[in-house]
């Protein structure tokens, strides 16, 4: 409470308030209020300057903590069904200001401090905010020559002050991209240059291996002329052959 009570408004409050006897809960609320004094501790106080809801705030800040307690449930009493809890002593109701103040709770929230409580948060916990913030953000009241600076002034030199480390940042940036293009491109060239190297030895490889098929297509070729002259020498030895068979068994006859 103590890390939160500058940032929110701070409504204490005791919650399933039916585990404590009416006598321990008064004791109980003065203790708690004791307890927050004692340890500095700013809680909500319902405002007492305006004239119709003075009296009904006076009352209820000397009310806190508000005891209450919650229920889903509707239980039937009499004739009517009402939220509350059902015990084996009775029913307690929710919204019965003689069982828990609940309806307290909920007037002063949202029916009679409403816009105060946006008020508060607006003009002391948010502006105390933005104070911490700036400060903490190297804003100062001051210029070097201790004369008071205006916001518009502050905002101008914070303002330059980022233009100028955004400019160094994208001037780095660009330092290392051309960094980055220059190895890539190296690179690039070496990946070319064993490219080509490839290249050429496929080349190369290729040229052999025409040049050997021609050489096996000229041999083949040759292999071929020399097999068609001996066929035909074969075939006119075999023709003087028969003519001279036939010739003889002429002249035999």
């Amino acid at each position: 409470m103590k890390n939160i009570d500058s940032k929110v408004n701070i409504v204490p409050l005791i919650a399933k308030a039916d585990t404590i006897s009416k006598y321990d809960l008064q004791k109980f609320k003065c203790k708690i209020m004791t307890e927050l004094v004692s340890n500095g501790i700013q809680i909500y106080q319902f405002p007492t300057d305006d004239e119709p809801t003075a009296q009904a705030n006076s009352s209820m800040n000397g009310q806190l903590p508000f005891a209450v307690v919650g229920s889903m449930d509707e239980v039937k009493v009499g004739k009517r069904m009402v939220r509350g809890r059902q015990y084996p002593w009775g029913v307690l109701q929710v919204e019965n200001e003689n069982h828990c103040d609940f309806i307290k709770l909920r007037d002063m929230l949202l029916c009679i401090n409403m816009e105060d409580l946006k008020e508060q948060t607006h003009i002391q916990h948010y502006e105390w905010y933005r104070c911490c913030k700036l400060k903490k953000m190297g804003f100062t009241d001051v210029g070097p020559d201790n004369k008071p600076l205006s916001f518009q002034e502050i905002y101008e030199a914070k303002r330059q002050k980022f233009y100028d480390q955004c400019q160094r940042e994208e001037e780095e940036l660009k330092q290392k991209f051309m960094q980055r293009v220059k190895e890539k491109e190296t690179t690039f060239k070496e990946s070319e240059k064993e490219l080509q190297k490839k290249f050429d030895h496929l080349k190369r490889v290729q040229q052999e291996e025409t040049m050997k098929l021609e050489e096996e297509r000229r041999q083949l070729e040759e292999e071929i002329i020399d097999f068609y002259k001996m066929k035909a020498v074969s075939e006119t030895l075999q023709t003087q052959v028969c003519t001279n068979i036939k010739k003889e068994k002429d002249r035999k006859k």
